[in-house]
This record gives structure tokens, C-alpha cells and sequence, in this order.
């Protein structure tokens, strides 16, 4: 079997490059890659991750923890987590949780038993936990600390990086187009309660609809789950308990998928008497009849961030914390306004 003597041998480099060239740990110039490519293919080399792992106690695999693989919230976020590390030479492996915090608790453990570099985490646990946020900002051992960036939420008073929109303002958006629309009664399809995401999008309506002179009526809230089955269920709930709604603001797409469903059955036609937005902009959003109003969250650019700040502090643990907040925009699409233009997103999918 060929090792990485007999690639250095044929390809005219040093073991050093061979190595740079297969970790990415330092650039090589492209000449030289090649040569070290077309070596490796020519001995029938493979690099064992292990073994290279344990002489540098760096296995080059970062982990990625999700609440929920089947969300299409999650494809752009990832895509631009792997456009960043595969160019440093890094390899991703997925976890999923299903909204469980015991279930995130058991796998965050578990990536750091498998010599994880680095853990880029969706939560769902309650970070006024201090004892969890302290397990999360200590990851690793004394020889290697695994730092950790959380995706959509701030943890206060703790060395973790994160990357997040701001979902209080992004409601606060939602609803004072409605309000410029017409609507005067409004309901929410909100988050599941132990979601400080999905808290914070419903705050921003309760405080939006009372700034705008109006009343959060006492069965005005329906609770979700971000599936299009429980948009589709609190649909009907708010429909029997506020027949005259005149405005909708979901706390996802996917809600406000299967809330449409309900208003299209029910006769409401979609803007003239009901308007309704959603939250996130997932392409399907674009593709649905109407098509739906939404806040735009820059994903794409959500992983990339988090991959950049990850790599930063891989190579200086002594790097300054960061706070990533990205900008969000309303797409106006004609769930709200029925002569807005909408054109097809046929790129994400």
C-alpha cells in the first residue's frame, strides 16, 4: 500500500506539501496540487482521517447540529457552510435532533467523544441553563478546546460565537405591512413556546399590532410547531375564533403554507379578504398560489458566516467573540399585494 513517502517521491515534493496539499492546511500552488493529485491517483493513495487525526489531534470534521434535517429552512444554510470549509480542507458530518434538548445534549457529547473539531449548533435548549452553556463554552479537553457557534440565537454572558437575524424586528416588519396594507385585525400562527426564536417573532407582533393603535384580541395566538400540518390546524382555530381576521402573520413559510390551504378551502380569498405573510422566504414560498409574502432570511449567507467564524477560531482560540447579525428584508409578494410581481425561485431546489 502507498504512502505518503511514495506520493512525495513521484509527485517531486516534500511530504510537508503532500500534506498541506490533502488537510488544506496551507496553500499550495496549483502546479504543485495537480502534481500531488495526479500522484496520489496514479499509487492509489488514501489519506486515513484517523490516523492523521490522532498524531495532530485535529480530525479536520466539524459537526453540524440540526433541530430538523427535513426543514427546507436548512439546505441554503448548509450549502454555504461547505462552500467555506471544503476549500480549507474540512469534511462535515450531520446530527439531528427533532427539537429535543436531551437529544441535542446526547449528540453534542457525542461529537466531542469523536475528536470534533468544531460544532456549528441549531438549539433548541434553554440557554438560561447555565450549566448546559458552560458544558457548551468548555467542549473538549485541556489539549483541545472545541469552540462552537450557535446558528439563529445569541448566548449571553458565554464564549460563543453566533450568527442570527434580528426575529423581533423582522414581525415588527411583517406587521406594519399588513397595518399599511388594510388590516386591522390580526392574528399570529406562532412558534413552539420553548423556541426563543419563535418568541421573539411573537413579540414582535403583540408589541407591532399595539404600536399601531390596535388590539391582540384574547384568541388571537395560535401555537405551531413549524410543520405545514399545524399551520394548517391553526388556521382553523383562528378562523373559529376570530371569523372577521382580516391579517395573518405566520412564524414560518411552512405554517403559512398549510394556513393558505384552510383560506383557500374556506372561500377567504388571498389578499381581497384575508392577507397573510410568512417568515423565512423558503423557495416554496414562491411557488404556492398566492404566492406568499414573507421576511427574507439570507441563509446562504447564515452558513457561510458561521463556517467563517468557526475557521477564525480554529486558527486563533484567542479570537475576539462575535455577534453575527445579518440584515432581513419583506419580499412583497401577492398573499398581501395582488399586483406584486413574483417571480419563481427555480435556483434553490
Amino acid at each position: 500500500m502507498a504512502n505518503i513517502k511514495d506520493v512525495a517521491r513521484l509527485a517531486g515534493v516534500s511530504i510537508a506539501t503532500v500534506s498541506h496539499v490533502t488537510r488544506g492546511t496551507k496553500f499550495v500552488s496549483e502546479p504543485l496540487r495537480k502534481r500531488v493529485y495526479d500522484a496520489i491517483e496514479a499509487l492509489g493513495y488514501e489519506v486515513n482521517p484517523v490516523a492523521s487525526g490522532l498524531k495532530s489531534k485535529n480530525t479536520r470534521v466539524i459537526g453540524i447540529v440540526l433541530s430538523n434535517l427535513n426543514s427546507v429552512f436548512f439546505p441554503p444554510v448548509v450549502r454555504g457552510i461547505e462552500d467555506v470549509v471544503s476549500k480549507r480542507g474540512y469534511r462535515l458530518t450531520f446530527c439531528n435532533t427533532d427539537f429535543s434538548d436531551t437529544r441535542e445534549r446526547e449528540v453534542v457529547r457525542m461529537l466531542r467523544g469523536s475528536w470534533i473539531d468544531g460544532i456549528i449548533l441549531d438549539s433548541v435548549a434553554d440557554f438560561k441553563n447555565t450549566e448546559y452553556v458552560r458544558f457548551l463554552a468548555r467542549l473538549g479537553g485541556p489539549k483541545k478546546r472545541i469552540p462552537v457557534v450557535s446558528l439563529e440565537r445569541k448566548v449571553d454572558r458565554a464564549p460563543i460565537l453566533s450568527v442570527r437575524i434580528d426575529n423581533y424586528e423582522g414581525s415588527r416588519l411583517a406587521v406594519r405591512h399588513l397595518v399599511a396594507c388594510g388590516c386591522r385585525r390580526l392574528v399570529h400562527i406562532a412558534g413552539p413556546a420553548f423556541c426563543s426564536m419563535a418568541n421573539d417573532r411573537l413579540c414582535g407582533f403583540k408589541d407591532q399590532v399595539q404600536q399601531a393603535g390596535l388590539t391582540v384580541g384574547p384568541k388571537a395566538i395560535a401555537k405551531g410547531d413549524f410543520s405545514p400540518e399545524r399551520g394548517y390546524a391553526a388556521m382553523q382555530q383562528l378562523l373559529h375564533d376570530n371569523p372577521d381576521l382580516d391579517g395573518v402573520l405566520s412564524a414560518n413559510d411552512q405554517m403559512a403554507i398549510g394556513a393558505l390551504k384552510v383560506l383557500a378551502e374556506q372561500g377567504r380569498r388571498v389578499p381581497d379578504n384575508v392577507k397573510i405573510v410568512g417568515f423565512d422566504n423558503i423557495f416554496v414560498s414562491s411557488l404556492v398560489e398566492p404566492p406568499l409574502t414573507t421576511i427574507d432570511v439570507p441563509r446562504y449567507e447564515m452558513g457561510r458566516a458561521a463556517a467563517e467564524l468557526l475557521l477564525e477560531r480554529l486558527a486563533d482560540p484567542e479570537a475576539k467573540l462575535q455577534d453575527v447579525l445579518l440584515p432581513i428584508r419583506l419580499v412583497v409578494r401577492r398573499s398581501t399585494v395582488s399586483t406584486a410581481r413574483t417571480e419563481w425561485d427555480l435556483q434553490s431546489w
